[in-house]
């Protein structure tokens, strides 16, 4: 298989980026072929606009989607998002790998879905939605760190919903609207506040998760 991992965290030695090396480790020690888009890294721009495209088309109106569709029909994405996009298509399985910012992922993350999943190119034009979506047959889940220990993630809890259900935006309306198996969520709670016996104990339990769902 083909293993996109595409990963949000600025900083090299923290648990969340622990967690998408230990991804990596076991993709490729099952033998399968593994991508790291590294955002942060990469110095992955966010803000998607004209910039995305080598040329505009001739509409008298700029419209940042129908200008997707003209650059996907006539090959003409940047090669910053020709990269990730070919990687997308390669791809057997989706994660994003990421911090939980304001009960969403941190903007850089977000840029990557407005700029990467482009109309024309993932979703609209020929293709649609959710079954009919283009990536459809293959997988995608989320590996997400939080500031808040588990307990808040309950209906009785301070946030009032589960992880899950804050995160269902990104289960339905991004992976699922473009055709991917969403599998369920991988979460390590309260990571800045939890010591390493329990930090290596979630780093085991990751292992375990991968194992079940693609051994």
């Amino acid at each position: 298989m083909n293993i996109c991992i595409v990963h949000a965290h600025e900083n090299k030695e923290s648990f969340c980026s622990s967690l998408a090396i230990t991804a990596k480790t076991y993709f490729e020690k099952e033998g399968h072929q593994v991508s790291m888009s590294d955002l942060y890294a990469d110095k992955f721009n966010p803000v998607g606009g004209k910039h995305d495209f080598i040329k505009l088309s001739d509409a008298d109106y700029y419209k940042y989607a129908s200008e997707q569709l003209h650059a996907h029909e006539t090959d003409s994405f940047v090669p910053e998002l020709k990269k990730e996009m070919q990687l997308l298509l390669e791809a057997d399985v989706l994660i994003f790998n990421f911090p939980l910012w304001w009960f969403d992922v941190p903007a850089i993350l977000k840029g990557w879905i407005d700029r990467v999943l482009a109309y024309g190119f993932a979703y609209g034009g020929a293709y649609g939605f959710f079954d009919k979506g283009r990536f459809k047959g293959k997988k995608a889940f989320l590996c997400v760190t939080t500031g808040s220990p588990a307990e808040f993630y309950t209906p009785k809890g301070v946030h009032g919903r589960t992880l899950s259900d804050i995160l269902k935006n990104i289960h339905q309306g991004v992976l699922g609207l473009v055709g991917f198996e969403v599998l369920p969520d991988f979460a390590a709670y309260g990571v800045s506040r939890i010591g390493d016996p329990e930090r290596k104990k979630i780093l085991l339990d990751y292992n375990t998760y991968l194992e079940k769902h693609f051994a």
